[in-house]
């Protein structure tokens, strides 16, 4: 599980954002894990699940609000590096909203990834 740390005016330190780069570098349970866990380290706490509207059709999604904090920035940033995030992302909607795929979704991807990987050795 990923820690994220915050220095004394409320940003993830540096050492917290490279743990979460290496965390998420691989799209494995593992990597998955860690990416929903530092969504859930948001410093307003404007993570949740609801109901929005995804290509026309309503879906259940992890809404992710940076509520314009550039600390939250930082984290989405991390998380954009990862092979996860493609994937993972259904929308994004100016100043900081993003909403992704719900966390049983990506694991059941990275099992089958796995998968696809054992079989093709």
């Amino acid at each position: 599980m990923i820690e994220i740390k915050w220095d004394k005016e409320g940003y993830p330190t540096k050492a917290s954002l490279r743990r979460l780069r290496k965390a998420v570098k691989e799209f494995n349970k593992e990597g998955v894990e860690a990416f929903y866990a530092a969504l859930q380290k948001n410093w307003y706490g404007f993570c949740w699940t609801e109901f929005q509207d995804i290509g026309g059709e309503l879906k259940l999604v992890l809404a992710y609000h940076t509520g314009g904090w550039s600390g939250n920035e930082e984290i989405i940033a991390e998380l954009q590096r990862s092979p996860i995030w493609g994937w993972a992302l259904e929308r994004y909607d100016a100043i900081g909203h993003y909403y992704f795929r719900p966390k049983e979704k990506a694991q059941r991807r990275a099992r089958g990834l796995r998968h696809e990987s054992n079989h093709q050795s």
